[in-house]
């Protein structure tokens, strides 16, 4: 089979489905009854409220005359197979193996003040995309802290609880990052395995969890997978109040995650509901660093901005981006995706150079996330085909990101 058009660059099932019908002319019936699909099903899919099985692909790919990988997200993590951290992972995978064993006599954990000012460090480092130390220092930080919750009582022994799952978030950080997903996700659930044990400081920390268990699923296009989990998170903080530690901060961000979702099936007005509601919880809170989340009004405009990309309101998007102004410590990862998603936006109103304006700042705030990413990656690549001749600019980001 063949095709007169390269698959497109949207990351979900959903959008690729749609765009071919655009090129092929099919409206959902149409191209249900052709594929011998259920419409209902069709429509789930496309919208991103349900899974797409390998079987429901294969059909819809005939009926598009396209082969089922090109209706499939790229997978990037393949790409990563020789980035240079990928052999530095032994010691944390290993860490995270042996979570259940008892604590090793030889370690001495320091005080709590000296552990929480080393878990503030290591993940200030996944923050700004500074993987390699971050990377060298996790290990042997988790293993003393596992010592410490397991050795220390009391209070000191549910602070210690709270800041290993805290690190152990910084797993998921560098394994989301290189493509290794599988990595990601133990990390996570040793987040939540300790977690549980972290006194009053559990529902947040639960919370934020389910919240980082999105990023997999929404560069999959798994929608259906990201509202579950979003709720999940929501059921941790039921019972909770404003006196809980953290637990207006991972509302808020529970909101925004959502806000996301929304946006990527095209829901604008679920979409801006939960930006509102995000926005009434940082009216409360203020810029908070609570769980290395940086929630706040700061965010929630960070994401207004992100979600009218994903909505596809690029002009809009470029609107709302005016006038913002980080602030100081704020997270270089989150500065650096900011960028990207005005890169995508650009790419879309095809304004190329403003569009690598973009590119380059995210590069000048955390070079080594918008080498990785994938929506970095998925703009490089829009902006060669659309080119006419490659730009030196250009060819340093095709080097930079590897496509």
């Amino acid at each position: 089979m063949g095709t007169s058009m390269a698959p497109p660059d949207g990351i979900s099932i959903g959008q690729r489905i749609a765009a071919y019908e655009d090129v092929r002319g099919l409206s959902h019936r149409q191209l249900a009854d052709r594929a011998h699909v259920s419409y209902s099903l069709l429509t789930k899919v496309v919208s991103g409220h349900k899974p797409a099985t390998p079987e429901f692909v294969a059909a819809v790919a005939r009926a598009l005359g396209v082969e089922p990988g090109d209706l499939q997200p790229p997978s990037y993590s393949d790409g990563m197979a020789d980035d240079p951290l990928v052999p530095l992972m032994g010691p944390i995978r290993s860490t995270l193996d042996l979570y259940d064993l008892p604590p090793q006599d030889a370690v001495r954990p320091r005080a709590l003040p000296a552990l929480r000012a080393a878990v503030r460090q290591v993940n200030a480092l996944a923050q700004a995309a500074k993987y390699k130390p971050m990377v060298a220092m996790l290990p042997g930080l988790l293993v003393e802290l596992h010592t410490a919750a397991h050795e220390f009582t009391g209070e000191q022994q549910r602070q210690a609880w709270g800041l290993l799952s805290e690190a152990y978030r910084c797993g998921h950080s560098v394994g989301i990052a290189i493509g290794l997903s599988d990595l990601s996700a133990t990390a996570l659930a040793r987040m939540d395995w300790a977690a549980q044990r972290a006194g009053d400081r559990a529902p947040a920390l639960r919370a934020a969890r389910e919240y980082l268990r999105v990023t997999a699923y929404l560069r999959v296009g798994d929608l259906e997978a990201c509202r579950r989990l979003q709720e999940s998170g929501r059921g941790h903080l039921e019972g909770t109040d404003a006196k809980t530690p953290s637990a207006l901060v991972t509302t808020g961000q529970l909101h925004l995650g959502s806000a996301v979702v929304a946006a990527r099936s095209r829901q604008t007005d679920v979409m801006k509901h939960h930006l509102d509601e995000a926005q009434k919880v940082a009216a409360k809170t203020g810029e908070q660093p609570d769980l290395s989340l940086h929630f706040g009004p700061t965010n929630v405009q960070v994401h207004r901005v992100m979600t009218l990309v994903e909505a596809g309101e690029h002009d809009q998007a470029v609107a709302a981006a005016k006038g913002l102004r980080f602030p100081a410590g704020w997270a270089p990862t989150r500065i650096g995706h900011h960028h990207i998603d005005l890169a995508r936006a650009y790419r879309w109103m095809a304004k190329p150079e403003a569009a690598l304006d973009q590119l380059d700042a995210a590069f000048a705030v955390a070079p080594e996330q918008v080498s990785r990413h994938p929506l970095a990656r998925e703009t490089v690549t829009a902006l060669s085909r659309s080119a006419s001749r490659r730009s030196v600019r250009l060819s340093t980001w095709i080097t930079r990101t590897g496509i």
